[in-house]
């Protein structure tokens, strides 16, 4: 399944309420660079409320907050930073769940919305700036996702993190500018990878379709 893009945080929140054991998570970034942006965000806004009337407290952000929940379902899902192709193909290929460290009778979801989830969040973009940024090297990634997914009776989810699809534009001025955010699904992407080209070839990649075309073929789309 494919949902709409998000920010770090809000993917996090999204794992923590909707999956059960065992739920695996790739981040396509390398560790630093994920924690920096999840981080940013909830620095940010406890950096607005510092300015705010003393009198006014603002709560934290829900992450922030050690509850029961979040400390128990944290222990039921597996994490690991994929920065290149290989190393993510890699993971996917040996994964294999660890043992329940909570007992099977505990919930972490409403009634019908908790499953065990293989969520691969940054797909897309850790394809971007390689030479398989195209439906081949796109279907060999999913490929394997599939497999995996198949493999341990858990359901398959891509995200995407919304921040690396935004661009800032100037508006008025030099210091006004609105950021946009593209749809990750919508982009163009060749048919074969650049590697598999010629060199006269390379410099017209010829006819191009969606990635939503291409994760169709994989997977369903829905919702968050």
């Amino acid at each position: 399944m494919a949902i709409p893009s998000m920010r770090c945080h809000k993917f996090i929140d999204y794992i923590l309420h909707r999956h059960e054991y065992p739920s695996f998570v790739v981040v396509c970034s390398s560790r630093e660079a994920f924690l920096e942006r999840l981080s940013s965000p909830l620095h940010t806004r406890s950096a607005d409320s510092s300015t705010q009337i003393e009198e006014i407290e603002e709560s934290p952000h829900l992450l922030l907050i050690p509850t029961i929940h979040q400390l128990a379902a944290s222990k039921t899902v597996s994490m690991a930073f994929a920065s290149s192709l290989p190393h993510l193909r890699a993971y996917l290929a040996s994964y294999v769940p660890l043992k329940n460290p909570l007992d099977d009778s505990t919930v972490f979801a409403r009634p019908g919305q908790q499953s065990a989830l293989l969520a691969i969040y940054g797909l897309i973009n850790l394809h971007h700036a390689t030479t398989e940024y195209s439906v081949q090297g796109l279907s060999r990634s999913l490929a394997v996702a599939v497999e995996a997914a198949d493999a341990w009776d858990m359901r398959l989810l891509l995200v995407e993190d919304s921040e690396d699809w935004e661009s800032s534009e100037l508006e008025s001025g030099p210091e006004a500018a609105a950021v946009t955010a593209k749809d990750p699904w919508k982009e163009q992407v060749p048919f074969l990878n650049s590697s598999a080209l010629s060199s006269d070839d390379r410099l017209w990649t010829g006819r191009t379709v969606e990635v939503r075309a291409v994760i169709a073929k994989w997977c369903g789309f829905s919702s968050p």
